[in-house]
């Protein structure tokens, strides 16, 4: 039986503040769950409805039965989908600076572009992302939603990006970016590997990142278009698509 203050505490999780000082947060569908319990996260507690657990009990043995109104206390979403897991935040992942490929996100605020860009880095190869310490937060549950479990397989850490850059550049590598004016993307044909920055939609790659920059970059719009900009995830998705086409990933 599972008690009324279990259920606050996890719907509490919707709090970065409480995330934060607890040290775990919520994963919620049985996509999200099967991804969690094939990875090494640690999971601090399954709970499931009994109409979930009819339908879909294969792998779920250890899950707490709970009321379809306790399930919905707990959820964050507006239709909950009968299974929930609160999970420990591990410690931050060692990223790889000498992989061929390492992801740089400048100021991304709206957590569906963070998942997003980060689902399609995986889906290229790109398994090393480093975030400025003012992305929306990596285990914000829609985040951790729009990621469709690449979360649980992805290296990601927040450090100050001029200090990342700098290093990476001072040790030869090179660090490109999107840029309204650059380098037609379209147009490079040598192999390419380094740092791909990207900012956010709203502000772009902000004055003291771009002075690291060492390769503009940009995806050449049709003439005539009125549209500004491109979504961050969006324009993320192209650069990386034809980078590593460039220069395939082992």
């Amino acid at each position: 039986m599972i008690s009324k203050n279990t259920i606050k505490n996890i719907a509490s999780l919707r709090q970065q503040k409480v995330r934060k000082a607890s040290g775990l947060f919520v994963v919620e569908g049985r996509k999200m769950v099967d991804e969690l319990l094939c990875s090494d996260f640690e999971v601090d507690g399954l709970f499931a409805t009994q109409a979930f657990l009819d339908g879909n009990g294969a792998g779920f043995a250890q899950a707490a039965v709970v009321s379809e109104m306790q399930m919905g206390q707990m959820s964050g979403q507006d239709t909950p989908p009968g299974i929930l897991a609160v999970v420990r935040i591990p410690e931050q992942r060692q990223i790889a600076v000498d992989a061929p490929w390492v992801l740089a996100l400048d100021g991304i605020a709206n957590p569906g572009n963070m998942g997003t860009i980060i689902r399609t880095a995986e889906w290229f190869g790109l398994n090393d992302i480093v975030c400025s310490p003012d992305c929306v937060e990596l285990w914000n549950p829609k985040v951790i939603q729009a990621t469709m479990g690449s979360v649980f397989r992805m290296n990601v850490a927040y450090t100050p990006l001029p200090d990342f850059l700098s290093a990476q550049r001072q040790s030869g590598r090179a660090v490109f970016g999107a840029l309204l004016e650059g380098e037609n993307l379209f147009e490079m044909k040598e192999k390419a590997e380094g740092v791909l920055v990207i900012g956010s939609e709203s502000h772009g790659i902000r004055a003291d990142v771009l002075p690291h920059i060492t390769h503009p970059v940009t995806i050449p719009r049709k003439a005539g278009s009125a549209t500004e900009s491109l979504n961050a995830a969006v324009a993320g998705g192209i650069i990386i698509a034809e980078l590593t086409r460039l220069s395939p990933l082992p």
